[in-house]
């Protein structure tokens, strides 16, 4: 147990950076967006941390400290990293206590569904989630459920807050990219500790074995999530945002391929949403999404929602020559015919998708390009930057990447690779529309697959005169031989979106790529779509750069 005026200095020192807007790192500002009121002093103190490694991680030369005296900073920085697990601990456990009494109180068939709580629960709820009636009723037990999804916040929140204060003590101490890095071993460590355990998944299903035939409080229908195998790390983030737990399904194969679906849980009259981008393998998980939704429908689900970050099969999205399927459309049919009621997707590869489905299934197609702004702003030449497109076709993405950065006060200029071409696959001169001189430059673009087209143009534009080179893709593919030409190439760093999860064979062959998660929009759309306020905010990115500034 931590000494009382420690317990109070750490308190006083998180909520100081709950009311400071400016200076916070993004997972600062995540902690601030999500902490909940009446919990503040139970999260990961990840501001006194990282000043820790701030004030005894030496001095800064071009970026990187130097001369770190890590016996000094071991003998700081790990003992409050300690006790900072250890409160999360027992916060975890008080919360659990509260929760486990109320569910063992309640009874949906006693007198009016109500029982009177024990004088042991209400004494052991002191600073666990809000406070129910004196007597548990349905709705009480309604607002107790809700309560206990916000938990799952409450562990994803702790548990990226000490892996990346880990990634920061790596850096600081010089051990990234070394194989001596105590990050991963520190993720593998927090596995094992008691608020990533499994007590949390018992108790939602204690109280999902126990509730009343009812929808949840606040919805005409009940938010159920699904996950697929494509992106599960993904799916887990967007559980934590929404507070509710991903439902159980079982997902497997037969000896032959056949993919095996069952739902562990009724969805009857439920709204589902199914997270499952079609990456590699493709077809594989194209099939997983189409039976699970064809499964939520024969089990009575009330709305089918199919978030689908990367859509396969986009690129195919016309008939450049004769006696081919257009593919793209081909797939929109095959999810309308196994009953989706709306898609949601991000930066598709041809925005004319959204007419391949019919007028009764809306498509969203989010932009992630607000969630690269800041980044960018923080990472390059604010007033002597350039924002190029790799061909003629992209150049309303790239605008559009411009507009974002004009919003958050920089001050951009486009230009435009054009290419021409001997023949198929053979490029016979390459003209820049635009300058690039002396300038920091970002080519945006919606994917990367092999990356030669993406290196090729970095090559190009360094030879124009570019400072230094970036690139930003919504979609990371990243297939051979990419990682290879990407660490050999002079682009300086590639940055993607979590939309399809990098692979440990790219993150082995090259340290430039960076990856940002599309969570937070993904989780506001469905929030949006949920609850029937409009998506078309989100589409706006200049309006959401600001708001996310």
């Amino acid at each position: 147990m931590n000494p009382p005026d420690d317990r109070i200095d750490r308190r006083d020192s998180l909520r100081a950076s709950y009311v400071r807007a400016e200076g916070l790192d993004k997972f600062m500002q995540e902690l601030q967006s999500y902490v909940q009121p009446g919990w503040e002093e139970d999260y990961i103190d990840y501001e006194r941390l990282k000043l820790l490694l701030k004030e005894h991680g030496g001095e800064k030369e071009g970026g990187v400290r130097v001369n770190t005296d890590k016996d000094k900073l071991d003998a700081e920085f790990f003992p409050v990293l300690e006790n900072e697990l250890d409160k999360v601990n027992e916060a975890f456990v008080r919360k659990c206590d509260y929760f486990e009494s109320v569910v063992h109180s309640y009874h949906p068939q006693g007198p009016q569904g109500t029982v009177q709580l024990s004088g042991d629960s209400e004494t052991s709820e002191a600073k666990a989630a809000p406070r129910p009636a004196k007597h548990v009723t349905h709705e009480d037990y309604w607002t107790a459920f809700k309560d206990l999804g916000k938990m799952t916040t409450y562990v994803w929140i702790n548990r990226q807050g000490f892996f990346k204060i880990m990634k920061k003590y790596d850096k600081v101490c010089a051990l990234t990219n070394t194989g001596r890095e105590l990050g991963p071993d520190f993720e593998r460590r927090l596995d094992h500790e008691v608020f990533t355990g499994p007590r949390l998944e018992t108790l939602i299903e204690l109280y999902k074995n126990k509730k009343p035939q009812a929808t949840s409080i606040g919805s005409t229908l009940e938010m159920k999530l699904i996950a697929g195998t494509a992106n599960p790390e993904l799916a887990n983030e967007l559980s934590a945002r929404l507070g509710v737990p991903l439902m159980p399904v079982k997902i497997g194969a037969f000896n032959d391929g056949e993919v095996a679906i069952q739902l562990m849980e009724n969805v009857r009259n439920a709204e589902v949403y199914i997270i499952q981008p079609t990456s590699t393998p493709v077809n594989d998980n194209l099939m997983q999404l189409l039976l699970l939704i064809s499964a939520c429908r024969r089990a009575s689900a009330s709305r089918v929602i199919a978030v689908v970050p990367y859509y396969g099969y986009a690129r195919q999205d016309r008939k450049e020559r004769s006696r081919v399927p257009i593919s793209a459309a081909d797939v929109a049919k095959l999810m309308e015919s196994m009953g989706v009621d709306r898609v949601c997707c991000v930066d598709l590869h041809c925005g004319q998708i959204q007419g391949f489905f019919g007028p009764r299934t809306p498509v969203d197609n989010l932009w992630a390009s607000t969630i690269a702004l800041q980044y960018f702003k923080s990472r390059v030449d604010s007033d002597n930057v350039v924002v190029v497109s790799p061909d003629a076709g992209g150049v309303a993405r790239a605008k559009l990447f411009k507009d974002g950065l004009e919003a958050v006060n920089m001050k951009p200029s486009l230009a435009v690779i054009i290419k021409q071409r001997v023949k198929a696959g053979e490029v016979g001169q390459t003209d820049l529309v635009g300058s690039v001189r002396d300038c920091d430059v970002i080519i945006v673009d919606d994917m990367i697959d092999t990356a030669g087209t993406l290196c090729a143009a970095a090559n190009e534009l360094k030879q124009f005169g570019a400072k230094r080179v970036f690139a930003f893709a919504t979609h990371g593919l990243f297939n051979n031989p990419a990682a290879k030409r990407i660490e050999e190439s002079y682009l300086e760093e590639v940055v993607t979106s979590n939309t399809i999860p990098l692979r440990d064979e790219v993150v082995q062959q090259t340290a430039k790529i960076r990856q940002l998660s599309v969570g937070k929009l993904l989780a506001e759309a469905i929030v949006s779509i949920h609850t029937g306020k409009s998506v078309s905010q989100l589409f706006d990115v200049k309006n959401h750069a600001m708001a996310s500034a």
